[in-house]
Order: structure tokens, then sequence, then C-alpha cells
């Protein structure tokens, strides 16, 4: 997407005003569209099912912002919040990847013109379509997988919708975590957001301004509620990612329905998810069933919501609930 105004890439201020503006809903001015052609190198966590019979399946994990692929580990709080060693144990095996300039990754491009939505969406189409075969030259995972299952948390889980529109026959399941078609961003929005290599000048030093991330510790909070180990929060802030302004200026472009998709979808929204539900556990569930409008002709549109439990629902006291209900499902279905 390209935009008619936009911000001084090195002025922070005005990057996180357009950020936020959108955000609000006041789409930014665009002039169109324009091709983007590079190279990225893009890392990624694999695991393996060991002293359990295998699937010929394999999940391909994406994070939501403000978050890497470390979050599907549990940022270092045990067994219990760790969806690989879960999956694994059910035969399924993980690749959780850092979108491109989060992470690991080594690149920081662009971050309104290139590190946008679309982007990411041809980045994860490349990388699942070369999954299934041994032989590109874009799989380094030793191996193809008969089967790939799309799991996506929060913005993560926009991408996979996206993803399932375009391109239809990529991914033979989504699971889509902390999302819903209800949609309430207030406490997100109001966060005080700062350009990271002002935040942390030794952390993200040479990062460029529009890379951006919550300023206040207190802030984290608002991805969790209910029960939930409250030493996380604090860990999270202090391992924080960064959004950039193009994954929200541009997230227009690939908002929708995947009318197109025609595979299963399972939808676990905690009742407790501020972003993507609301209480009772009655009016939660009645968004997530409102949500199948989204996918008119998938093969079987499912979904649970978990309760005493936020929007990051695998760092809760109930993830392990979670993993086991996701991996059910999974084995129904494929």
């Amino acid at each position: 997407m390209v935009f008619t105004s936009p911000p001084d890439p090195n002025n922070g201020t005005a990057i996180v005003d357009f950020m936020v503006r959108t955000w609000k809903g006041e789409a930014p001015a665009t002039d169109g569209f324009t091709t983007v052609t590079d190279t990225f190198t893009i890392r990624g966590t694999y695991c393996v099912p060991k002293n359990v019979k295998a699937k010929d399946t394999l999940e391909v994990l994406i994070h939501g912002i403000t978050y890497n692929k470390t979050m599907w580990q549990g940022m270092g709080f045990g067994d219990q919040y760790d969806w690989h060693k879960y999956a694994n144990s059910r035969g399924y095996a993980t690749l959780a990847l850092d979108r491109l300039g989060h992470g690991e990754n080594p690149q920081y491009p662009d971050p309104l013109n290139v590190v946008q939505p679309q982007m990411h969406v041809e980045i994860m189409r490349e990388i699942m379509t070369a999954a299934r075969d041994k032989k590109s030259p874009v799989n380094v995972l030793g191996r193809g997988f008969k089967k790939v299952v799309f799991v996506g948390h929060s913005y993560g889980s926009f991408l996979g919708v996206a993803l399932a529109e375009q391109y239809p026959t990529v991914a033979d399941a989504l699971v889509l975590t902390g999302f819903s078609n209800y949609l309430d961003f207030d406490a997100v929005i109001n966060a005080k957001w700062v350009s990271a290599a002002t935040h942390d000048p030794t952390r993200w030093a040479g990062v460029p301004q529009g890379y951006v991330v919550m300023g206040e510790a207190a802030e984290r909070v608002v991805f969790y509620d209910g029960n939930y180990d409250h030493a996380m929060p604090a860990v999270d802030f202090q391992f924080e990612d960064t959004l950039t302004v193009g994954e929200i200026g541009a997230l227009s472009a690939i908002l929708g329905p995947a009318p197109s998709y025609n595979g299963p979808v399972l939808v676990p929204t905690p009742v407790q998810d501020v972003f993507f539900c609301e209480e009772p556990l009655a009016q939660c569930e009645y968004h997530l069933n409102a949500t199948r409008s989204s996918f008119p002709n998938a093969s079987d549109y499912d979904f649970f919501a978990p309760d005493n439990t936020g929007h990051d629902l695998t760092l809760h006291y109930t993830a392990q609930d979670t993993f086991r209900r996701v991996h059910e499902w999974l084995d129904a279905k494929l």
C-alpha cells in the first residue's frame, strides 16, 4: 500500500500519531499499491515429536503484535505454556516463525512501506507451500509434510484469514486464537506507544523509528486476566517485541471474510479477551458464533472460549486445557 501523506520516518511522534489515528478508524489516504521484491531471512523454531507416533502434519505458528516466536514456548515459564511440547506429544511437528522485522530476523526493512500485512501473507505462503515439498530451496526442514496447519494468534490470526482467502489451498486447517469479528482495540490504542530505538536505544540501536513498542510495563497487563502467573506481565514487558507503523497503516487492505476457503476452522478466544470477546461466557460465545459468517464455505467451523483467561490464552493457567482442545479438534478434522 502506498500512502499519500506518510509520516516523517525520522519523527517518532508523527509515526505514533499516524498509527493511532489509523487504529481509530481514520484510514489514511492511499495512492494504490506497488510491488516490493526482495530476499528476506526468516527465522523459526522447528520442533518434532519424540517417542510417539509422528503425524505427517506440520503446524505453522504465527505470533501477534509486540511478540515474536518465543510466545509459543511460554517465555521461560515452564512446559505448561509450551505449545511445541504439547503438539509434539500428540505427534504434530511445529514451526513457529518470527514475522519479517521481528524476533531474531536479521533485517529491519522499511517499517511503513515494506513490513505490511500483505508482505507477511506472501512470506507465509512461500514457507507453507515449501513445507510440503522436500525439494523446495525454501524448505530447510529436511523433509516435506502431507498436511500443513496454520495457527495464528491475534494479529497473526488476521493474517491467517487473509492467507486463506487469497491462497485457499495453502492450509489444511485454520486455528485462529485470540480472534473474532468483534473488535475493541481501545486498550492498545490508548497505550503509550514509542519508537523502539527511543525506548531502549541499547537493544534497538539502529532500528528505524517506525518500529514501535508499548512504553510502560503496566500496559502489558492488558493481555492477561483471570487466572495467570502475575510475574508473567513484567517478563512480557522486558522481552516485548515491536509493531511497525505499516502493519497497522495497511491492515485494512487484508481485512475481510474468507469465502474462498473450504477447509475446517477453529476459533479459540477467551471470555476475558478485552479485544475480541465480552463477558459473560454466553456473550463471548455469541461473538464467536457470529464469526462463522467470515467462513461461509468452511467444511467445519468450531469455537471455544476458555474462562478466567485473558487475550494471551497460551500464557494462562488454562493453557494446557486449550492445547488439549485444539489438538483433539485437529485429530478429528485431519
